[in-house]
């Protein structure tokens, strides 16, 4: 489930300011556990789209990348 999928939650309460404060906790660390999803997710597709720019440089015969490479060609660190 991505991260779009999940509902909104209710937060009347904080907006209200009559949150406890130890709900932030909580809340601190579901956005915590997000970002790192969030993360992985953007590793994940970038490898993703580095493997595709291979499989087409290949398919051109320019598996060196001598043309038309960038400084940022894609290519992991």
């Amino acid at each position: 489930m991505s991260w779009a999928d999940k509902p909104n939650w209710n937060n009347t309460p904080r907006r209200a300011g009559t949150a406890d404060p130890a709900d932030f906790d909580g809340d601190f660390a579901v956005l915590r556990q997000r970002g790192r999803h969030l993360i992985a997710e953007l590793v994940r597709l970038s490898r993703q789209l580095a493997d595709l720019q291979k499989a087409i440089r290949s398919r051109h015969g320019t598996a060196g990348g001598s043309r038309g490479s960038s400084v940022s060609g894609g290519e992991p660190r």
